[in-house]
């Protein structure tokens, strides 16, 4: 495992993930957190380490935490994504990718422009990553920092998606799936499709297939009444549960692209007994939909996540002109938002020097104008602006110098110590907004230190 080699500071952004680069897909389906569990993992993730939100796509599971330590958080959040899945830590950590702080950021702000997608700028991540931001707003585990976090990333992904080439003609893994059926089977207007699921996928599915010139089109969910109803607005034809196999059997493309944890098609599910048929399964579910033995099945061309992956490579090379202009736009914003992040970090420490030196300026000027008599409003206007301009002018560079430097945080705790801003017991008072909870607090209010 790879950890950004970043000093402690006082609160630290911790990714921890995998994603089509690091792991295949059969270790990504092994994490993977299907959009029914994500209520339960995050709740587990705040009794865990606090607030944080869970990214989980076909391509990638991360994580986001708020730490206060990068080396340890990030083994806190390792052994979570293992544990909620009920593997081995050791198992998954060769494939598991670590970043801190700025390079969390980073990381983020790629991942919603689509920079880090498997098909470059594709532009179903966006919607991901602001569905996993809702997740974790509606259950109050995102806190403030996060808050802003996310914020900041679907906005430097609109301004990469607007001001560059990567937004024009968008794309997605399902037009890669549809590329790919058109490679197998050459011209589709004569053929038939199968598409197991009823959810966004699968009427991007459906689209990208019509597209293609497929014109028979039947839809089979669990859900028969889900199926009748995207069925109904795009004038296919849904077909119950029971009737899997007889809808496979007919068919020359299956799509699958449900959310189910388990194999939706079986071995004995494809299995026709005629090696003359040709038949393409397209595996767009991560977990896997379809049992990987139906590859060996004479007759067959299987295209799962990983396989697909190749076909999308050269979509990003077509695109590659584009990612100069789209990386300089995720700096801006990286920097904008660590600008924040300092200023946060340090404003209770500027507020209790400010304060400090005022107390000290007032009891001084009051002494000082206690001992000369007689003196006029004016000259006392005089000496309280001179007292005051010379706080002023004091605090001026060591000010600027915490808001603008990357040690800012650590040079707070400093200037804390040096003029006795700190209480007994080493807390400093005003250290916190009253609005904001604390960084890391789990469940009864309980903070962890991590």
């Amino acid at each position: 495992m790879h950890i950004d080699p970043l000093r402690a500071k006082p609160a630290q952004i911790v990714l921890v993930g995998i994603n089509h680069t690091t792991a295949p897909v059969a270790v990504r389906e092994q994490l993977a957190i299907v959009p029914a569990a994500i209520q339960d993992a995050l709740e587990r993730l705040r009794a865990t380490i606090g607030n944080g939100f869970i990214l989980s796509t076909c391509n990638r599971v991360e994580v986001y935490a708020i730490a206060g330590h990068a080396e340890s958080g990030a083994t806190i959040l390792s052994r979570f994504l293992a544990d909620n899945s009920g593997v081995a830590v050791e198992s998954v950590q060769p494939y598991i990718y670590t970043h801190a702080h700025d390079a969390a950021v980073r990381h983020l702000f790629r991942v919603a422009a689509g920079l880090d997608s498997m098909v470059l700028g594709e532009d179903q991540i966006l919607s991901q990553v602001k569905a996993a931001l809702d997740e974790a707003r509606a259950l109050d585990t995102i806190g403030p920092i996060l808050h802003r976090l996310g914020s900041a990333a679907l906005a430097v992904s609109k301004r990469v998606r607007t001001r560059t080439g990567i937004g024009r003609s968008p794309v997605s893994v399902v037009s890669v799936a549809a590329r790919a059926a058109c490679r197998e089977l050459g011209d589709l207007r004569e053929k038939e499709a199968l598409i197991l699921g009823a959810g966004r996928v699968a009427e991007l599915t459906l689209r990208h297939l019509t597209r293609a010139g497929v014109t028979r089109i039947t839809i089979v969910n669990r859900s028969l009444h889900r199926g009748q109803e995207l069925a109904l607005r795009y004038g296919v034809i849904a077909r119950p549960w029971a009737e899997l196999r007889d809808a496979i059997a007919s068919a020359d493309v299956v799509a699958a692209c449900t959310s189910s944890p388990l194999f939706v098609v079986q071995l004995e599910d494809v299995e026709s007994g005629d090696e003359t048929r040709r038949l393409l399964c397209l595996d767009l579910g991560v977990p896997r939909n379809l049992d990987p033995r139906i590859a060996a099945l004479p007759g067959i061309a299987v295209y799962d996540m990983d396989r697909l992956q190749g076909m999308a490579a050269e979509n990003r090379a077509q695109r590659e002109n584009a990612l100069q202009g789209a990386d300089e736009i995720v700096t801006e914003g990286v920097e904008t938002f660590m600008e924040w992040w300092r200023a946060r970090q340090v404003a209770p420490a500027i507020a209790q020097l400010r304060a400090h030196a005022e107390a000290i300026r007032d009891t001084e000027v009051q002494r000082a104008l206690a001992r000369i008599p007689d003196l006029s409003p004016r000259n006392e206007v005089i000496i309280r602006g001179m007292a005051s301009r010379i706080i002023g002018k004091l605090l001026h560079l060591p000010v600027t110098t915490l808001k603008s430097d990357p040690e800012g945080a650590n040079m707070a705790q400093v200037v804390q110590q040096l003029f006795g801003l700190v209480e007994a017991g080493g807390h400093c008072p005003a250290s916190r907004s009253p609005e904001e909870e604390p960084l890391t607090t789990g469940p009864a209010g309980v903070t962890h230190q991590i």
